[in-house]
This record gives structure tokens, C-alpha cells and sequence, in this order.
């Protein structure tokens, strides 16, 4: 992978969020203490590669609909992290949300900040009416009760054995959101509509992968490596790949979904279009954190 790449859509979308949320008070510092917290900014980086595709969408589009992925995304883990859900006490490194400041605090920022990633797309003066509506409409299904909010419910349900679709909680809670980041810059474009139906293939393909491979460095690495706990999956009795299938076909698994998103990128478009997208998917199987 690229990692000049990834580091300058990072670069672009955490000046973003500096811009955005000015430090004036304890939400607004809370706000920016996660989300300007160092990450990968991977799901930032598939809009970016995946806007590659689209000729009619301008950069300061992306960097919007970035942002406004990051924020969605940072917003989902300081949740994940609180007492009630999975009690996390790091996270990117640092200490977590509700740890730095507190549980009430650490809840109204995640909402503050989920409220900011839909203001950042319908304040775009560089999207279209149709692509804010478009966009809009695909991050609240991807996070909501149909997606990533479901997904985190039937998490919880299988701490008590009340769940048992690994796949499935896996799809929802981590894939949709990345599967929405590779097609956001293709909504509300009819001429888009072709390259949406293949990239939303891969973007399922490589969420799932992507979480198969958080499973399995979750239970094979360590907390500093990874910037967050390397055992509350077990201390929560969570249902994952490595728990139910064990660790080496864990791993074939991710790798052979990332493969196959790899060989519909090949066959569907040119090879200097997607050349990011590319490293991207086999960055998401290979990384060590």
C-alpha cells in the first residue's frame, strides 16, 4: 500500500475537521480529541480511490464526503467503547472518549459528531442537490437500524447467545459503512450507475474482509500495535471469525475476499484508474493494525 497515499487524504481530511470543529468548549474538545486522533483514515482513502472513477466530481467533493465519512466513523467508536457496549479503555492510542473525559460526555460528542458528518455533505458547496440527497440517504442506511446500528445490536445479542450470523453482525456493523465509502462518489450521477452496481460488490467484499482481519489481529497482536485493547473480544465473549472458525481460515477467508474484489477491479476498469483501490484492498488484508 501507498502510504503516501493514505497519508495525504488523512492530511486532507483532518485539516477539514480542524476547520470544522473549533476548540471552544468541553464538547468541541472532546469532539476533536477523537476525531483528530491518529487513524489510518482508511474509508477516507476508498473515497478518495474510488472518486478516481468519476470524472465529474471535484476534490473538494471528495474531501467533503470524506470527512463526513470520518466523522461518522469516529463518532461509531466512541459508542463502541463506552461501559455499556464493549467498555474499551483505549482507542487510536489514547485513552477513549469516556475514559478522557466521561461516559455523558463521551455519549453527546459521538452524537455531536454523527450530526456534523450529515452537515458536512448538506453544507457542500461542491455537491449537487442530488448528490447530497443521494449521499444522505446511503450513510443513514449504512449506519442505522438497517446497518451498522443492527449490526452493533446483534453483536450484543451474541455475548448472549441470542446471535449466532457471524457474518452477518460482520456485514452490517463494519462492511456497510465501508462499503458505502467506495460508492459515495458515484451517487446522484445516472452515468455513475454501472460503476455503483461493481463497486458496491467490492465494497461488501472488502468490509467483510476488513473486519475478518480486525478479528484476527485482535487476537494475535497487541494493544500498542493496535492502537486499541487486544482482548475485550474475549472478555466480552464476542462472537468472531477466529472464535468460530478458527485463526488460519480466518485469514484465508479475508484474503480470498480481498482477492476477488481484486479481480473484479481488474475486469472492470483500467488499471491506472484504480491503482489505488487496488493497494487498498490488499492493504485491508495484510495491515498489522
Amino acid at each position: 500500500m501507498s502510504v503516501s497515499f493514505l497519508s495525504e487524504c488523512k492530511e486532507k481530511v483532518l485539516s477539514r475537521i480542524d476547520a470544522l470543529i473549533p476548540d471552544k468548549n468541553k464538547i468541541t474538545a472532546s469532539m476533536r480529541y477523537s476525531a483528530l486522533a491518529d487513524s489510518k483514515c482508511i474509508r477516507a482513502g476508498l473515497i478518495f480511490a474510488s472518486g478516481k472513477l468519476n470524472k465529474e466530481i471535484s476534490n473538494c467533493a471528495l474531501i467533503d464526503m470524506a470527512t463526513s465519512i470520518e466523522l461518522m466513523h469516529t463518532y461509531s467508536l466512541i459508542h463502541d467503547d463506552l461501559p455499556s457496549m464493549d467498555n474499551d479503555n483505549i482507542r487510536r492510542g489514547q485513552a477513549s472518549n469516556h475514559i478522557k473525559f466521561n461516559e455523558a460526555t463521551a455519549i453527546l460528542t459521538g452524537d455531536a459528531l454523527q450530526a456534523l458528518a450529515y452537515e458536512t455533505i448538506a453544507s457542500s458547496q461542491h455537491l449537487t442537490h442530488e448528490q447530497k440527497i443521494e449521499s444522505i440517504k446511503a450513510l443513514s442506511n449504512a449506519c442505522g437500524h438497517k446497518g451498522m446500528i443492527l449490526g452493533q445490536q446483534y453483536d450484543l445479542d451474541a455475548e448472549n447467545k441470542e446471535y449466532n450470523n457471524i457474518q452477518k453482525i460482520h456485514e452490517l456493523k463494519t462492511g456497510k459503512l465501508i462499503q458505502v465509502a467506495i460508492t459515495l462518489p458515484h451517487l446522484g450521477n445516472e452515468k455513475q450507475e454501472n460503476e455503483l452496481m461493481i463497486l458496491s460488490e467490492i465494497g461488501k467484499g472488502l468490509g467483510l474482509a476488513f473486519q475478518i482481519m480486525d478479528d484476527v489481529l485482535e487476537a494475535s497482536s497487541d494493544s500498542i500495535i493496535l492502537g486499541k485493547s487486544n482482548r475485550s473480544d474475549i472478555a466480552n465473549q464476542k462472537l468472531t471469525y477466529v472464535s468460530v472458525f478458527g485463526n488460519d481460515a480466518a485469514v484465508e477467508q479475508a484474503h480470498l475476499l480481498s482477492n476477488n474484489c481484486i479481480s473484479k477491479l481488474n475486469n472492470s476498469f483500467m488499471a491506472k484508474e484504480i491503482k489505488d483501490l487496488l493497494s487498498l484492498a490488499k492493504f485491508m488484508v495484510e495491515r498489522k493494525n
